[in-house]
């Protein structure tokens, strides 16, 4: 009887073992540890040290979040009190929060300890993007009391004056060096190892997101990527038409694909686009170095509607220019209707006309609009 007990005991150990085995399998599965090499301003210019960010995997094994235990505080003369603090970033490197071990606090200049508030207010400093601390140098922070030539205290109150919400008084240089630990060169760590596990699949899942952030972070990492895949530029294009914010980017990761991508996406941007992206595309192809086709001209000439503004027009005829002999009759003869728009467009196109060549009865609109508006050309 004891030897059967004795055994159902053993089983039940190596079953109970057997389990937490595969529950820590599956926790390391889930994170990975990146050894990388960072640099903090606080620590001093050419200071690079060597940390761990792990890289927290969710469904289909990609990442969903990113830590990394850092110092709480830089003291150069070892009399601050130093705990560990995790910071927690997404998955493009935007910093989420900071966690404490249990039992561990923060503590302020003169071992003060930090209130329900500070911890708060930390956690609004450190989401700040654009904090003062962003251009704050250490040393406009530390400030060194002695007494009796003894070295009391280090790491006071800031020798700058800023705004309350922008610090928690007595432990500016927490703030600081969290700030920048969370702001630093570790993001772009993240967003380096984010993209090695993206393929275009999740970049158009982030493209559609509707997440601004997500949006620019797949389009900067596509243009360094190369991707132009059908799927992945019509995803560009089809967020470019709705957001703004997206524009600069868009153009720019469209600018090192091959002209048929290029072309044909930056014309469908004119045909459907606003004013705004109709100038960067304007814009873009007046600086690119590709003679465009009167064909192309031809279908780009459709910006010459009623609405036209002043400086898509300008463009356009900078363009014509440039490609002079590309302009066909039919580009000429969209242009006569705009002798009739307000002066500062009609003049412009009159100036262009004037070395054309035109038929007997543009001629005749031309030589009319130099009549009536002879005092302003």
């Amino acid at each position: 009887m004891r030897t059967i007990y004795l055994v159902m005991v053993a089983f039940l150990a190596l079953l109970f073992t057997d389990k937490s085995a595969k529950r820590h399998l599956q926790q390391s599965k889930n994170k990975i540890k990146h050894h990388i090499k960072v640099h903090h301003p606080g620590k001093g210019q050419n200071n690079i040290e060597d940390a761990v960010l792990v890289e927290v995997k969710g469904k289909n094994n990609l990442p969903e979040s990113y830590y990394m235990d850092v110092e709480s505080v830089i003291c150069y003369e070892n009399l601050c009190k130093i705990v560990p603090v995790r910071i927690v970033w997404n998955t493009i490197g935007e910093y989420q929060k900071y966690e404490l071990a249990k039992g561990v606090a923060l503590e302020k200049y003169e071992g003060e300890p930090y209130t329900e508030e500070d911890y708060s207010k930390t956690q609004k400093i450190l989401l700040d993007n654009n904090s003062p601390f962003k251009s704050i140098r250490i040393d406009e922070i530390l400030t060194t009391v002695k007494s009796h030539d003894i070295v009391d205290a280090v790491a006071g109150e800031t020798l700058l004056e800023l705004n309350e919400e922008d610090t928690v008084d007595g432990a500016s240089l927490t703030c600081y060096t969290l700030w920048h630990w969370a702001h630093g060169a570790v993001v772009d760590k993240i967003r380096d190892i984010t993209a090695a596990n993206f393929s275009s699949k999740e970049y158009v899942a982030y493209l559609n997101s509707g997440n601004l952030q997500k949006q620019l972070f797949a389009i900067t990492q596509l243009e360094n990527q190369k991707v132009y895949t059908k799927n992945v530029v019509e995803a560009v294009k089809k967020q470019t038409l709705v957001n703004d914010q997206l524009i600069r980017s868009s153009v720019q990761y469209l600018e090192k694909s091959n002209s048929s991508v290029y072309l044909s996406t930056l014309k469908t941007f004119v045909t459907k686009g606003n004013s705004k992206l109709k100038i960067a595309v304007l814009n873009s192809l007046l600086h690119s170095n590709l003679e465009l086709t009167s064909t192309y001209l031809a279908d780009m000439s459709l910006i010459l509607s009623a609405e036209v503004t002043y400086q898509e027009m300008s463009l356009f005829l900078r363009l014509l220019q440039k490609n002079n002999a590309a302009v066909t009759k039919e580009v000429l003869n969209k242009l006569m209707p705009l002798l009739q728009k307000d002066i500062l467009i009609s003049r412009n196109v009159y100036w262009f006309l004037q070395d054309k060549n035109l038929n007997a009865a543009q001629k005749a609109k031309l030589k009319s609009f130099a009549s009536k508006y002879k005092d302003q050309l």
